[in-house]
C-alpha cells in the first residue's frame, strides 16, 4: 500500500521517531513510500528515506521507495529518480 498521512496509524514503525520522519515525508515531499504489512520501519530507513525524499525535493526530482526489500537481510531500497 502506498502511504499517505491518512494510513500512518497502520504502519508499524521502530519508534515514535520512525514514525515521525516518515510522517514529515508523506506530508512535506511529493516521494512515493509504497509499504508492506508486517515491515517494521526502522529509524535508520526512516532517517535514509527522509533524506533522500528532501534532496530529491530540492531537485524538483522523483523520488520512490519499497519498504518490501527492508523486511529481508537485504537492506536495499528499490528506488526510482537520482536519489537510491
Amino acid at each position: 500500500m502506498m502511504i499517505t498521512r491518512n494510513n500512518l496509524n497502520e504502519i508499524l514503525f521502530e519508534n515514535h521517531d520512525a514514525r515521525l520522519l516518515i510522517e514529515s515525508v508523506v506530508s512535506h515531499t511529493q516521494a512515493t513510500l509504497y509499504y508492506y504489512h508486517g515491515v517494521e520501519i526502522t529509524v535508520e530507513h526512516a532517517l535514509r528515506i527522509y533524506n533522500r525524499a528532501i534532496h530529491a525535493e530540492e531537485e524538483d526530482s522523483s523520488y520512490s521507495v519499497s519498504f518490501l526489500d527492508f523486511s529481508g537481510e537485504n537492506h536495499k531500497t528499490l528506488c526510482s529518480g537520482n536519489y537510491c
